[in-house]
This record gives structure tokens, C-alpha cells and sequence, in this order.
């Protein structure tokens, strides 16, 4: 089967001629009168085809040729009232089209300035500027837009550490110094304000700022405090009340130089470097010593405090036997001295003290009549006992019979001796 009016072959399902696009027409019989036919009418619709299409061309030209060229118009209707007419068109077209540019240039600022509000009013906006001004060094720009991020969001502790680290960086200490303390009220664990603020007062040697510092700061961060901390001395002694001269020994727990006074008065303006023992050995006296760590960045530790009292006991009077008398023949004296001390003598009156006679055994009683004074001496505490007087009187030429009669004893006892190797 073909087309009717293309004469292509058709497949038996095609509703649409695949190459002319008609309607496809059924032919029962094929026939060659046919097939003539359909090339007859088909030339004959060709050619009234393109005559068709050479009048339209044709027509065209003949309208453009009639119609005048742009800028020239027909003299014959070119009249001074259509000039006019046409002027005052142009002229609308004209203020038309300045007051649509004048609405769109004010439409554009109108909407430049809303998209400038905003970013004025974004702080994350605020935010991003500021970081790119920092990556380009310039750190004016940075701290406007950092400013005016902190004025949108007061709270935001990444803005003004931020804004701190610039100024630190500007050498604006006081600036940031208010940042990190700001940040501190707000968040007591946050790590890098303390350290950064320590830093500053170290630049600024502001021992007792960081100390005060330190009281504000949460445990967790004491580590940031370690070369501040002087731990205070140790005491070798409990105070107390003593009877005997005591030794006090003072200790540093890391090792830190301890100044200490005796007198209750500031170690820390006043104190004597500790270099040894401190001895408390004077009687009846009480004694409040002040002790104080220091170490190396003259940092002081807590003022330890402790009063102690020395009441050593007097030695006990020395006994002496006999105690005092007349005596008609020589006679010997002994002393019982209290364990520890020794004794020492005057025959004279006068007050002994070290430099007398030293008992060390019986003593005879001089001729004459005596005034025995005695002390017993602790040479570990160095006190002395009160005085033991003694009138001894001792003549011999008032006694002579008495005399005698010790000589004849004395001459009997070697009878005596004589005879018990007899028996």
C-alpha cells in the first residue's frame, strides 16, 4: 500500500503517512492510470505552491519599497501641529523612561541598604568579616566588626576572647584585661581567659593580681597557679608551754627560702632568712614566732603563727651537812647536789657562780668564823639554784683538851690494828 499523496510505501498500521505526514487515504487497487495521476496532481499542487509563495515575496517588496526610510517621513503630513504632538510624546516616553530608571536605582539602594541592615544586624555576619579582616592583617577592621558582634550578642564568650586576643595582640592590656574578666564572671572554668589574663599581669608584674586571680578561679585550673603557690612552713614544734630550752626547726614543703621573726611582728617585711635552728632556751620568756615561705617569683605563702612558752624550773637548794655550828675540832662539810647540776662554794659570804670553788668532795671547815654559801648549777639551762648560807665557826686554840684527846685516839687506834691479826 501506498500514499495517496506522496506515493511512499505504507506499512499496514500506519495511520499517518511517515514521510508527508497526510492522512493515510486507502487505494483498493493499485493501477498505473493511478500512479499517473498522483504525480499529475501532485506536480500540479507543487507549482500553485510556489506561485503562491512568489506573490507574497513579490508583495513584500513592494510594501517596503512604499514604505519610507527611518528618519524620513511623507512632507505631505509632516505638519507643525503632528511635530508638536510627536515632540511632546517623545518627551513623555522620555520622562517616562528616567522616572522608571529613578525608581529602579531608588529600588536597588532601598534594597542594598535592607541587605546592609541586615548584615549590620547579623552577628554571625559581624562574625565572618571580623575573622577575614584578621586573616588579612588588618586588625582595626577586625576589632569594628568583633565591637559590634559583641554589641549584638553581649554573651557570647567566643567574640570577646576574640576581641581580647586582638587587643592583646595591639598591646592594649587594660582592653583586655575587661574581656577576660568579663568572660571569667561569666565562665569560671574557662582555661584560656585565666591564662591569658595571667600572662598579662606577669607582663605587668602584678604578683598580687594573679594571687587574688587564683581565689576566683575554679579548681580544676590550679594547675595554671602552680609558680604562684608558695605552700606555707612547717613547724618542727607544737606550741606549747615548756620546761626546759627547746630547739625549733622550720621546713619549706617544695624547698622555698622561710623568713620568720620571734617577735610576732610581719615576716614578710620583716623577717630573717631561716638558716638553721631557732633556740628557744631563754627563761620566763614567751615567744610568737611568724614564719613565711618565698619562692622565686616572690610569691609568699600563708603566715604560719605559733607562741610557745619557756618556764624552766630553778635547780633545788644543794643540802649541806652539817648544816652550820660551832665546831672544837676540824670538820668536814658534804654537799648533796641535784642530778644534772654541780655546786659551787664560797667560804667568805659572797654569792658563788661559776667561777668559785667547784665541790667536788668533803670540804674542811676553815679556822675562823665562816659564812658557807652555796649553788647548785644546771649547765644545760645555765640557771642557779637559790643560795644555801651556813655559819661555821672553828677555832683551835679554844679547844685544846679536845685536841688532845683526838691525838691519844688517834694514837690508840694502831693498838688496835695492832691486835687483830692476833686473833
Amino acid at each position: 500500500m501506498k500514499c495517496f499523496y506522496c506515493g511512499k510505501e505504507l506499512q499496514p498500521d500506519n495511520v499517518y503517512c511517515p514521510h508527508c505526514g497526510k492522512a493515510v487515504q486507502i487505494v483498493p487497487d493499485y493501477s498505473m492510470y493511478d500512479d499517473d495521476y498522483l504525480k499529475e496532481v501532485l506536480v500540479e499542487e507543487n507549482k500553485t505552491k510556489s506561485e503562491a509563495e512568489a506573490k507574497v515575496f513579490a508583495g513584500s517588496k513592494k510594501q517596503i519599497r512604499q514604505e519610507p526610510a527611518p528618519g524620513m517621513q511623507n512632507r505631505a503630513t509632516d505638519t507643525p501641529e503632528r511635530r508638536k504632538e510627536q515632540k511632546k510624546k517623545q518627551i513623555k516616553i522620555i520622562a517616562g523612561v528616567v522616572a522608571t530608571i529613578i525608581v529602579l536605582i531608588f529600588a536597588i539602594l532601598v534594597f542594598c541598604a535592607a541587605i546592609q541592615s541586615n548584615h549590620n544586624n547579623s552577628f554571625d555576619y559581624q562574625v565572618k568579616l571580623a575573622e577575614k579582616a584578621l586573616q588579612e592583617g588588618n586588625l582595626d577592621q577586625a576589632v569594628s566588626y568583633y565591637e559590634r558582634a559583641v554589641e549584638l550578642d553581649p554573651n557570647s564568650i567566643d567574640a570577646r576572647l576574640a576581641l581580647a586576643d586582638i587587643f592583646v595582640e595591639k598591646e592594649d592590656f587594660d582592653a583586655a584585661e575587661t574581656l577576660y574578666k568579663s568572660v571569667i564572671a561569666d565562665d569560671r572554668r574557662n582555661r584560656k581567659a585565666f591564662k591569658n589574663l595571667i600572662a598579662i599581669y606577669e607582663k605587668e608584674e602584678k604578683t598580687d593580681a594573679i594571687m587574688a586571680l587564683f581565689k576566683t578561679a575554679d579548681e580544676s585550673l590550679a594547675d595554671l597557679f602552680a609558680n604562684y603557690q608558695s605552700e606555707a612552713p612547717v613547724f618542727s614544734l607544737e606550741e606549747g608551754s615548756f620546761d626546759s630550752p627547746q630547739t625549733l626547726q622550720l621546713r619549706s614543703p617544695k624547698g622555698d627560702p622561710i623568713y620568720y621573726t620571734m617577735d610576732g611582728s610581719d615576716p614578710i617585711a620583716k623577717g630573717a632568712l631561716y638558716q638553721g635552728s631557732i633556740q628557744l632556751s631563754e627563761n620566763n620568756r614567751s615567744y610568737t614566732i611568724k614564719a613565711v615561705c618565698r619562692n622565686e617569683k616572690n610569691v609568699n605563702s600563708e603566715v604560719v603563727t605559733k607562741n610557745y612558752s619557756i618556764r624552766i624550773p630553778v635547780p633545788d637548794m644543794p643540802s649541806v651537812s652539817p648544816d652550820g655550828g660551832d665546831f672544837g675540832a676540824p670538820t668536814s662539810v658534804t654537799i648533796q647536789v641535784p642530778g644534772g647540776c654541780s655546786a659551787y662554794y664560797t667560804w667568805d659570804g659572797s654569792t658563788p657562780n661559776t667561777a668559785s670553788s667547784r665541790y667536788t668532795g668533803p670540804i674542811q671547815v676553815p679556822e675562823g668564823n665562816n659564812i658557807l654559801s652555796v649553788i647548785a648549777y644546771d649547765s644545760s639551762t645555765g640557771l642557779s639554784s637559790q643560795v644555801y648560807r651556813g655559819n661555821f665557826i672553828y677555832y683551835a686554840e679554844d679547844h685544846p683538851q679536845e685536841n688532845t684527846d683526838n691525838e691519844n685516839e688517834q694514837e690508840e687506834a694502831p693498838q688496835a690494828d695492832e691486835e687483830e691479826p692476833q686473833e
